[in-house]
């Protein structure tokens, strides 16, 4: 029954994606993502041969093991989107000195793409760790945050560079019921019932924006992590209101268009001023968060 449903869930997820078209350009061979979350199981059939030997923060004696389930579903999501990619686990159950040495873990460790579907309310817990990928040229993607236990954006989506991604629901259209909104908010993609397992969340629309990347980067190796984030946001498919929103940041994730657009491989690209400005407004958010928070105390 779980492999029907994963069956189901992926014929859903490429008609919503065009992955078929997508994986005539690139599946994302010789990307590694890393997924800093609940560990990782490789006994489902999506994952197989597709993890890496992976690392716990703190090391508590239970290496990758995935006892949640959380993990396990958004690297099948990651490889559902990019079949060839490879998957480095990083189990995180500690504090934001573990969150910040998992993430240089896995930046050492040759992620390319680093799926973050996790978060915190303390603005900043990540930004050692977040710095340290901007500078080794990752692409970092974060879950935005959902309706049900968040209020706005939070950490690491927040964070300078961050692709904080948002929830839409099958006929692309944002769910306020599961995701939240918020100006840091720079892409969309499906959220709804898109694991096999039937959940629901932003952890999972990040996870496809990950395998989305990897296909990219797979497919124009000579991008920078800046040029990518430009590229996927220049080419989604705008919804809302025009331009960037809070609801859908510039639009849902389109991997056909993104792989099918002329890329400049010359210095910065033509891309480089989206990454700039996703970096800007998180900030921006953030001091904007920072300033709600002290007033509140005052």
């Amino acid at each position: 029954m779980k492999l029907l449903l994963a069956l189901v869930m992926l014929a859903d997820l490429s008609g919503q994606l065009g992955l078929e078209h997508a994986w005539e350009l690139s599946k994302g061979t010789g990307v590694v993502v890393g997924v800093v979350d609940t560990g990782v199981d490789d006994g489902r059939p999506a994952l197989a041969g597709a993890v890496l030997p992976g690392a716990e923060f703190p090391e508590l004696g239970t290496g990758t093991r995935d006892q949640l389930g959380h993990g396990t579903d958004v690297a099948e999501l990651v490889v559902s989107v990019a079949p060839e990619a490879k998957i480095l686990p990083v189990k995180l159950s500690g504090n934001s000195v573990e969150a910040n040495a998992a993430i240089r873990w896995a930046v050492d460790h040759g992620a390319r793409v680093l799926n973050l579907s996790l978060g915190s309310s303390a603005t900043g817990t990540f930004d050692e760790g977040l710095r340290y990928a901007a500078d080794n040229d990752v692409v970092v993607v974060a879950a935005a945050g959902n309706a049900d236990r968040d209020t706005g954006v939070r950490a690491p989506a927040n964070g300078p560079g961050v692709l904080a991604v948002s929830a839409v629901g099958q006929d692309g259209a944002f769910r306020p019921d599961v995701s939240v909104a918020g100006a840091e908010v720079a892409l969309s993609a499906p959220g709804v019932g898109v694991t096999g397992t039937g959940k629901s969340g932003t952890s999972f629309s990040a996870a496809i924006v990950s395998g989305v990347a990897a296909l990219v980067r797979a497919r124009h190796p000579g991008l920078s992590a800046q040029e990518v984030v430009g590229l996927l946001t220049a080419t989604a498919e705008d919804r809302g209101a025009p331009g960037r929103d809070p609801e859908y940041g510039f639009g849902v994730v389109d991997p056909v268009k993104a792989l099918t657009s002329p890329v400049d491989h010359k210095d910065e690209g033509p891309f480089w001023w989206t990454g700039a400005a996703i970096a800007l407004t998180a900030s921006a958010g953030a001091f904007l968060a920072h300033r709600r928070r002290r007033s509140r105390r005052s």
